[in-house]
């Protein structure tokens, strides 16, 4: 757009609406075309989709980690950095004793890792601990034989 094109005249008072403008049905209904999009390799247009529920208000653990897989297909490392920050400030992970940890929170330590590794070639101490948290959590533990 030129720059001596002038801006369009918003409104001072426009009403604020009560209910969110998508309901879960429906931000449910984009996220899966985002993962179609994603499966297609067409990580522009998922992206694009992503931005739209973000500018909607639709900030929420689900359509943030959408953003990092994105991002992170797009091999935007700083911003996948930042998304999963911005994540485990929203949604932290939750770690109990002798629960399985949420496949959620292993995808999130790999993108961490991985966009650390991305964006200098190596691993800081932070990408290091993702990387160990989580192959550490992707081994089975040997299932005990029952004794009669």
């Amino acid at each position: 757009m030129p720059e001596d094109t002038p801006s369009l005249p918003v409104p001072a008072n426009l009403p604020v609406p009560h209910e969110p403008p998508l309901s879960r049905l429906e931000r449910d209904f984009v996220m899966l075309a985002v993962l179609v999009r994603i499966q297609h390799m067409r990580h522009d247009e998922a992206m694009k989709l992503v931005n739209a529920l973000l500018a909607l208000g639709q900030r929420t653990p689900e359509v943030l980690l959408a953003k990092a897989v994105v991002e992170s297909s797009l091999e935007n490392h700083e911003s996948v950095l930042e998304t999963i920050r911005e994540l485990d400030r929203l949604d932290p992970p939750e770690f109990h004793s002798g629960r399985k940890i949420d496949e959620r929170v292993r995808v999130r330590s790999f993108m961490k890792a991985r966009a650390s590794f991305g964006q200098t070639g190596a691993l800081d101490e932070e990408g290091r601990a993702s990387l160990d948290f989580y192959l550490r959590q992707g081994r089975e533990k040997p299932k005990r034989k029952k004794r009669r």
